[in-house]
């Protein structure tokens, strides 16, 4: 069984510096426990894909930025959370709240294993 609280904090945990690579992906347990036994760049494709499903509202658009998907250069999550706050007129602590909604949304979706098509 899925220990609920320690997949959330793996997820927030990938946010961190240049957001979701490989490496830490690789440090994250409890999220490789739940995109079941997958070669490291299956698992990465598989959760940036599922990170792109949460849609394009603010809400998701945060979390992208966070994990620094589809962002060219990534650069630190502050300034990625910085440069988002500035571009929507909202506060880096909105961004953060945000961030935090849309972790439990894909950590309950991871869970209940709802994956995007192709996987």
């Amino acid at each position: 069984m899925v220990d609920l609280e320690r997949l959330r904090d793996n997820l927030k945990y990938i946010r961190r510096g240049r957001g979701l690579t490989f490496a830490k992906l690789a440090e994250c347990q409890y999220v490789l426990e739940v995109l079941g036994d997958l070669p490291l760049s299956v698992a990465y494709e598989r959760l940036a894909g599922m990170v792109r499903m949460l849609g394009e509202d603010v809400q998701a658009m945060a979390l992208r930025n966070a994990y620094a998907i589809d962002v060219p250069a990534p650069d630190t999550l502050t300034r990625r959370r910085e440069r988002m706050a500035g571009i929507h007129g909202l506060s880096i602590d909105t961004i953060e709240l945000y961030e935090r909604n849309m972790i439990d949304e894909l950590a309950l979706r991871l869970v209940h294993g709802e994956l995007p098509v192709g996987s």
